[in-house]
């Protein structure tokens, strides 16, 4: 992105602080204007929530004390209405007490984007804004973008698309709609400045024990909240797909090489960092395998999945991870593999 467009984005973006406490909104309220920020504050958690329906705001910076609605109840309303797709883009800053980890861990089930500890930390506040902001920016830029792609092939029924449990796209949009994505690579060499494209398949770990012994509801209850995880720790970029019962796929496109593995292993690391928890009180202490491969743009052409006129097709690179899928899951799980493909 522009970092012009993006100085001018961030300061005609508003963020929405709610808060019950009147020394914490002070604080963050002289930070937001000595860096020229539009922001309202707001002490009632239900009158955030109308101001999040009207004003759509970038960000919304909530306390987890907030005396009528908390602020994980907010980031809930937020992550889940559908009647308000648009919020989708929203990013969310749960404020929550210093080295509180169980406050953290159950804000990433939630859909919490980012934390922020309290009492304020003014460096760490304004990175957390600034990320904020360009993360919306990339979003609402990403989503104009895909939406214009989606038309172009025709594929404008989301509901079809999208996997019911997770709403991560499902197993026949990724077998549908990555060859159509593709023919956008071919040709181009470095696509709009990327110069690699990783496929990332995800399994969960010892899956089959969690369902054999509590069952296909708690089961359901772990894939919904690890396909949270994963969506939110991916790139603004990336493309998440159900791909089987417990196994999802990232198709994300990247400046470096290295920024491949690094996202696997930002992924590997969402997973068991905390346990999964799910509504009977049960906590999963679960990792997952992940393997994939790095494919070099340069002047390489990727076609579709029926020409055979260039040497990698798109099927090969997916039957590529499975294979280092294959090693990660062989070398005992918890663990990334990667092939980088340099021709």
């Amino acid at each position: 992105m522009d970092f012009r467009k993006l100085k001018y984005y961030r300061h005609n973006s508003l963020i929405l602080v709610t808060s019950g406490d009147l020394k914490l909104l002070s604080e963050i309220s002289r930070i937001l204007t000595s860096e020229k920020y539009q922001y309202i504050v707001e002490t009632s958690g239900e009158k955030a929530w109308d101001i999040i329906l009207q004003k759509k705001p970038a960000i919304v910076l909530a306390d987890w004390n907030i005396p009528d609605v908390s602020g994980l109840a907010l980031c809930h309303r937020v992550k889940a209405n559908i009647a308000h797709p648009e919020l989708m883009t929203t990013y969310f800053i749960l404020i929550t007490e210093a080295l509180n980890s169980q406050q953290r861990q159950i804000g990433l089930d939630t859909g919490v984007d980012e934390f922020l500890d309290n009492p304020i930390d003014y460096p760490e506040f304004k990175a957390r804004i600034r990320t904020g902001m360009r993360v919306n920016a990339l979003i609402k830029s990403l989503t104009w973008t895909n939406q214009r792609l989606l038309a172009q092939n025709d594929l404008l029924d989301t509901l079809a698309l999208s996997d019911p449990l997770t709403n991560v796209l499902n197993e026949r949009t990724f077998a549908d709609i990555i060859p159509k994505i593709m023919r956008q690579f071919k040709g181009y060499g470095k696509y709009k400045g990327y110069g690699f494209l990783s496929i990332l398949i995800i399994d969960i770990d010892g899956f089959e024990q969690i369902t054999q012994a509590y069952g296909d509801k708690v089961g359901d209850e772990t894939i919904k909240a690890i396909a949270g995880r994963l969506s939110h720790s991916c790139a603004a970029h990336s493309l998440i797909y159900r791909y089987g019962l417990d196994v999802f796929v990232c198709v994300t496109p990247h400046l470096e090489a290295n920024n491949g593995l690094q996202l696997a292993n930002d992924l590997l690391t969402s997973i068991r960092s905390h346990p999964i928890s799910v509504s009977s009180g049960l906590l999963f202490p679960l990792t997952i395998s992940i393997g994939g491969v790095v494919q070099y743009l340069g002047d390489q052409k990727i076609p579709t999945a029926s020409s055979d006129e260039y040497e990698v097709s798109f099927n090969e690179l997916v039957s590529l991870s499975q294979q280092s899928l294959e090693q990660a899951q062989k070398s005992g799980g918890n663990r990334v593999y990667i092939e980088e493909i340099t021709k």
